[in-house]
């Protein structure tokens, strides 16, 4: 009877502590994997954010396309004049005359707005302020908004659809009005578009 028993005590305690290397061990390799597909998955997500999580014309997506014909404009767009040219402008989006309707445009450079278009961004680019919207950039001049020239260097989260997609040398550029936009990641990972020289020189 006492050898049954040392048996079963002997029994007992060698399941119990193979049960406790096995829960170490599955403990162990649970931690491996968790830790492996963490870094996979940050590495990803960092290589795509500049080129795949979106496309360019993302925030902009429900507006027009740069160069479309419309026949009509919101009637309570504004009316500018300016270079000959009787302008309709309606939440950010700059119209001019073209034939029998309007054609979403780039307006001229030297125009002015009083009021910036809700959802402008505010960048600063060579120690300057300028104001972003649709592909178009402003500056303040007193109590109005002056369209200028896109400034290099800086960066923009979208641009309107119309833009076309230029590949010089293996790199992969965006062009909208004879700017050319290089995709990058801003230093929190953001997706971002930068105003850079004409690559083609």
């Amino acid at each position: 009877m006492r050898n049954l028993l040392v048996w079963v005590l002997i029994a007992l305690m060698s399941f119990s502590y193979e049960a406790e290397a096995q829960t170490r061990s599955a403990k162990r390799t649970k931690a491996k994997r968790v830790t492996a597909v963490k870094r996979k998955n940050v590495r990803v997500v960092h290589r795509t954010r500049a080129r795949r999580t979106r496309v360019v014309h993302y925030h902009y997506r429900y507006l027009p396309r740069r160069g479309a014909v419309v026949t009509t404009v919101n009637a309570g767009a504004t009316v500018i004049a300016f270079g000959g040219i009787n302008y309709r402008f309606h939440t950010g989006i700059w119209y001019r005359p073209h034939r029998s309707g309007w054609m979403v445009v780039s307006p001229a450079r030297g125009i002015r707005i009083r009021t910036l278009p809700v959802g402008y961004r505010r960048i600063v680019a060579r120690n300057s302020v300028y104001y972003y919207y649709y592909g178009t950039y402003y500056v303040q001049r007193g109590e109005e908004y002056e369209v200028v020239p896109a400034p290099i260097g800086a960066e923009v989260d979208s641009l309107p659809e119309g833009y076309a997609t230029v590949t010089v040398e293996g790199n992969e550029y965006y062009e909208l009005d004879d700017v050319y936009y290089m995709p990058s990641a801003n230093d929190a990972g953001e997706e971002v578009l930068v105003v850079v020289p004409n690559p083609n020189g």
